[in-house]
């Protein structure tokens, strides 16, 4: 699995919505998160379902701009999806 955070040239929070929307769809993505405010997003899928190249080609009209890339297994991918992670201990 990879993660690609990317930053976009130009998108509209409308735009962003419904890529997402179609995005999720894919069997091979298992996160995706698209930010039309902030130009923002990321995705997380499977890339040997999915290349690379196929997803940015999806994202073109965007202009996306890879910011990082990093490779995940399952279990990072489900521990940081717990939402004990996300609770600030006493």
């Amino acid at each position: 699995m990879m993660r690609l955070d990317i930053k976009f040239g130009k998108i509209t929070p409308d735009e962003a919505r419904e890529m997402q929307y179609k995005l999720s769809l894919d069997a091979a993505v298992y996160r995706v998160f698209l930010n039309g405010y902030s130009k923002y997003g990321y995705v997380v899928f499977d890339n040997s379902k999915l290349p690379k190249e196929k997803l940015l080609e999806m994202l073109k009209p965007f202009e996306p701009e890879v910011i990082s890339e990093k490779e995940l297994t399952l279990q990072e991918l489900v521990e940081n999806s717990l939402s004990r992670k996300n609770i600030i201990s006493a």
